[in-house]
Order: C-alpha cells, then sequence, then structure tokens
C-alpha cells in the first residue's frame, strides 16, 4: 500500500456504538482501515461481520452481525475519502468472504445490476474464471463462465445480457464501458473455453460442469488420462457402482489449490483439476480425480442442482471440509460469512452424508456410507 493510500485510511472522527458489549458508547479517536477491518479508539470491527455499511448525513454506520451497530461521523473533509477508502476495503474482504474472489486482479468496471432484483449499483470484477458482481448494500457473488449460455450486448438498451442455465443476469450504466466491459468478459470466457479445449482435446468441457459419461467419446480413455494413478481404482470402482449412465465427468479451474497435487496420468494445466461426479441410489458422490488430495464426498441427493452448487462455489473444498468441532474454533473464521450467507455451500454442508480421506481402508469406507442407497 503506498503512502497516499494508506493516509486515505485514517482520520480523526467521533464514534458512537449500539449493543457492542464490552466498549465505549462514545468517544473520539483516529479511525484506522486495514484490510481485514476498521478500528477507532478501543473498538474494532471485522468486515466479515459488517454485514450493512450507510454513509448518510456525513454519517458512517456499520450495521454488525449479530448485532450492534458503529457510527463514525465529524470526519470533516476527510469524510468523502475516509469513506470511498472503507467502502473499498469492505468491499474487498467481503469479496472474498462470499468466496467470489480470484486467483489474478481483476479487469474492474463500474455499473449496474439490472436484473435480477435491480437496478442496483455494483463493482464488477472479470477475473480468468468468472465474473463477481459487488452490489450496493447485498453480498458479493460470482458467475462462473462454466455456467455461461451466451452474453449479448444490446446496443439499444446499451445493457450487457448473461444469459446462464438458471438465471439471466442484465447489466447496465457502465457509459462509455459498456461496450468494453462486453468484449472483456467475452474475451476471459473465450480464451477460458480455448484452455479447456487444449488441455482436453475437446470443446466439450466447461469450467466446473460434468458431462454425462453417455455424451462423452472414448468416456474411458479421457478417465484414464485426466486421473492420477493414485486414484485410478477409486474411479474405476465407482464408475461400476454407479453405472455409466449415472457417471459424469468434469474439468475445473481451481481458486484454492493446494501447494502439492496429484498429477493426472496426461499433465493437466496449473490448477486445473479433473473430477468425477457419480450417482448411486439417492445418493451423488463426489471425487476429485487429479490435481488437489481432497477427499471422497458423499451427498444426499441428485441431480443438476447439486452439480451447479459445487460449480458457484469454483470447488473451494476448504468451508465445505469442515468438521463440526472445526466450525467452533479458528479454522473456521475466514469462511464465517460464507458459512452463514452463501447459499449454495449452506446447501452443500446440509445435504454432506460423509467425507471419506484417501488412504488404506477407503472402499471399505466409501462402501459404508453408501449402504443406505
Amino acid at each position: 500500500m503506498n503512502a497516499d493510500a494508506s493516509e486515505t485510511r485514517r482520520a480523526r472522527c467521533r464514534f458512537e456504538t449500539d449493543g457492542m458489549s464490552g466498549v465505549p458508547a462514545e468517544g473520539e479517536a483516529e479511525a484506522r482501515i486495514t484490510d481485514e477491518g476498521i478500528s477507532v479508539g478501543p473498538v474494532s470491527v471485522e468486515f466479515l461481520d459488517a454485514d450493512l455499511l450507510v454513509d448518510e448525513d456525513r454519517v458512517l454506520a456499520l450495521g454488525l452481525y449479530p448485532e450492534g451497530t458503529l457510527r463514525l461521523f465529524h470526519l470533516g473533509r476527510r469524510h468523502q475519502t475516509f469513506a470511498a477508502a472503507l467502502a473499498a476495503a469492505r468491499d474487498g474482504a467481503r469479496l472474498a468472504g462470499m468466496l467470489a474472489h480470484g486467483l489474478s486482479a481483476p479487469v474492474r468496471f463500474s455499473g449496474t445490476l439490472r436484473e435480477p432484483g435491480g437496478p442496483v449499483p455494483a463493482r464488477l470484477l472479470i477475473y480468468a474464471t468468472h465474473l463477481a458482481v459487488v452490489p450496493d448494500a447485498a453480498d458479493p457473488f460470482q458467475l462462473p463462465f462454466g455456467s455461461f449460455d451466451e452474453i449479448t450486448f444490446d446496443e439499444a438498451a446499451w445493457e450487457v445480457r448473461i444469459d446462464t442455465a438458471g438465471q439471466s443476469f442484465v447489466f447496465g450504466q457502465l457509459a462509455r464501458q459498456t461496450e468494453a466491459f462486453a468484449r472483456a468478459l467475452s474475451k476471459a470466457w473465450e480464451d477460458q473455453k480455448r484452455r479447456f479445449s487444449k488441455a482436453s482435446g475437446t470443446s466439450s468441457f466447461a469450467d466446473g460442469l460434468a458431462v454425462p459419461a453417455t455424451e462423452l467419446a472414448g468416456f474411458g480413455g479421457l478417465l484414464e488420462r485426466f486421473t492420477a494413478s493414485e486414484r485410478i481404482e477409486g474411479a474405476r470402482l465407482l464408475v461400476e457402482l454407479a453405472g455409466r449412465e449415472q457417471v459424469g465427468l468434469g474439468l475445473v479451474e481451481l481458486l484454492d489449490p493446494d501447494t502439492d497435487g496429484l498429477a493426472a496420468a496426461v499433465p493437466l494445466p496449473h490448477n486445473m483439476a479433473a473430477f468425477l461426479i457419480a450417482s448411486i441410489g439417492d445418493l451423488t458422490v463426489l471425487e476429485v480425480l487429479s490435481g488437489p488430495s481432497a477427499a471422497t464426498y458423499v451427498f444426499r441427493g441428485r441431480g443438476e442442482a447439486l452439480g451447479r452448487d459445487l460449480q458457484a462455489l469454483h470447488f473451494r473444498r476448504g468451508p465445505l471440509a469442515l468438521s463440526e468441532a472445526e466450525l467452533a474454533g479458528p479454522a473456521s473464521r475466514p469462511y464465517r460469512l460464507a458459512l452463514r450467507r452463501l447459499e449454495p455451500l449452506r446447501r452443500l454442508r446440509a445435504a454432506t452424508v460423509a467425507r471419506v480421506v484417501h488412504g488404506t481402508g477407503w472402499e471399505a469406507a466409501l462402501r459404508r456410507a453408501l449402504s443406505p442407497a
């Protein structure tokens, strides 16, 4: 952070608190913004717990979870720059907190989310793998490129429409940047398609989307190519248990890659992994075939909706793998916003029947987890 940016993140002000135990009800001190939160005198707030930010009548109010409010005022000439720095830092923290961030620096635009639920001012961030949307007064979310069906630039309405399998999203009020936004978004999507085609030798795969084995020419050969030698016997077992008609094969560009991963038989690009989804009775099994040292997940239920939830997380395993004991400890703190507000994650955790760790006894543990099926 340069000196100018650091200066915009601090300002003398008065503060008031409501419903916050153990801190003064009011006072005067220097407020300081970090990437994780804000402090003023003895009061500290983390952005993952700041569910609301309102700037009204030159008062900055942070609404906190599970309760409480922090108000900052009498910022004088520093109000506008400090408010902008506060909003930007909070956006960044909550973007990551809702698992909507990427691995590289995004291309940034500002506009309006018109549909659904609009019009709402929003920041639009194009990553190599997805579009992140940060609406005012709402949680950030991501639209994985693998979910896209079509991008349309409507010159008459001067808006950009994204059609996905489940919903359409319309963005406008980008002014002269509308066409540039459409071009940048289309290019990022096309670039990812080319990466997947080059890695797989086919245009069948989209990021995070399982393709039914019955629709893949040479499914057996692709399974062998995509799977690490340590996982191939387990993959064959899942295909046998489910039947080829109930199996899907996919590729995903991971946004939480492991430092050391398992290489596919024919190496895939960095951060790309292969996965298998198998429906067995009333259960669905997710097996990561190469890349991270992930466990085998067994979920209650089946169908496209479960796969879309995994895609919406971009297959991030950290918050999905948390045990009940870990939920009460420090391991869950970075994920606490997503755990209480990200619906795909909440649905997947609620549907999790078992997490079977690879190693001695894996097959027996998997069969036990599948026994109700």
